[in-house]
């Protein structure tokens, strides 16, 4: 299934993408009778059987109950628990940073306040930074508790994928130290208004068993500015649950970032101790995102999130 959130006059909606089309989610729990779960959310905080009961809603729903994608304004399909991120986890991205590989994957947390869905735009504030950047990352939906978790069983508790785009302001997170050396800030530059588009929607696990060799990419204004594969993680999903879930239980509803592959903008960035090394995969080396900048992030089975980049107060 892949579910999403789109705005009406009345509300916002659940609702089930079938090709092209969005058929509202409550009108198959009508036919089946039972009630609808008022948001995304919900359904996710219920567990398994909540899932049950939505497959069984999704059976009775065909296309022609639907309207076109196209012209819907889509909200994040749903609001996280808490975002956890992990960073330092493509090598190309290390590289051009000029940071070895660490013992294990980085830890911080981004916070939900963030969350913007496709289409809204990301506002850039002049004041507080001029170096907003961009990460695609695969997002890692947790569907039951998560405490202490074997890598073998790790993808159990995965209901399902979804896109976040790691909005990230440099000049707050990086800060120049002594020559060569700089002092990494991740609460101030992670975590802000618009930090973290979410979706388009969310794609069930059941649809993407194999999450391990999903390309990634990210588009500004049509150029290629990523490009990689989950082939080339260093930490891979398994890995990434099995290690938070030892830090704390990982309740349905938590997102897991799963880490950016190099090409963003601060691995260009001499100012900030890049080494923009020269690409052979199409990826264009450029500068932060500039105001009305269309920033697509893309990942395979998933589909595109895009956002718009504008300078507002």
């Amino acid at each position: 299934m892949r579910l999403l959130t789109y705005e009406t006059a009345p509300g916002a909606r659940v609702g089930v993408l079938r090709g092209e089309r969005v058929v509202e989610l409550a009108l198959g729990y009508g036919r089946i009778g039972r009630p609808a779960p008022g948001s995304l959310d919900e359904l996710i905080a219920g567990g398994e059987e909540a899932w049950t009961t939505a497959r069984r809603a999704v059976e009775v729903l065909a296309p022609e109950d639907g309207v076109p994608l196209d012209g819907l304004r889509l909200a994040p399909p749903f609001i996280p628990r808490t975002i956890i991120c992990g960073g330092a986890n493509f090598a190309d991205h290390l590289d051009e940073t000029h940071r070895e590989k660490p013992d294990h994957v980085e830890f911080f947390l981004k916070s939900p306040t963030g969350v913007v869905g496709a289409g809204t735009d990301v506002r850039m504030d002049r004041a507080l930074s001029t170096k907003y950047d961009y990460e695609v990352e695969l997002g890692i939906v947790i569907g039951r508790p998560a405490r202490n978790v074997m890598r073998e069983a790790a993808l159990d508790y995965v209901c399902g994928y979804t896109i976040i785009n790691d909005v990230s302001i440099r000049d707050r997170q990086v800060i120049p130290w002594d020559p060569g050396r700089y002092q990494l800030r991740f609460g101030e530059g992670k975590s802000y208004r618009d930090s973290a588009p979410l979706g388009p929607w969310l794609v069930t696990a059941d649809e993407l068993p194999d999450v391990s060799t999903l390309g990634l990419r990210t588009r500004v204004s049509g150029q290629l500015r990523q490009n990689n594969s989950m082939r080339n993680i260093i930490w891979d999903v398994p890995a990434l649950i099995s290690y938070y879930s030892t830090y704390m239980t990982l309740e349905p509803g938590f997102l897991i970032a799963a880490g950016t592959p190099g090409g963003p903008a601060l691995g260009s960035d001499v100012e900030l101790g890049a080494d923009p090394y020269e690409r052979r995969d199409g990826v264009v080396r450029g500068a932060y995102v500039p105001d009305g900048a269309l920033v697509e992030c893309e990942i395979d089975g998933i589909g595109v999130l895009a956002n718009r980049y504008v300078v507002a107060d």
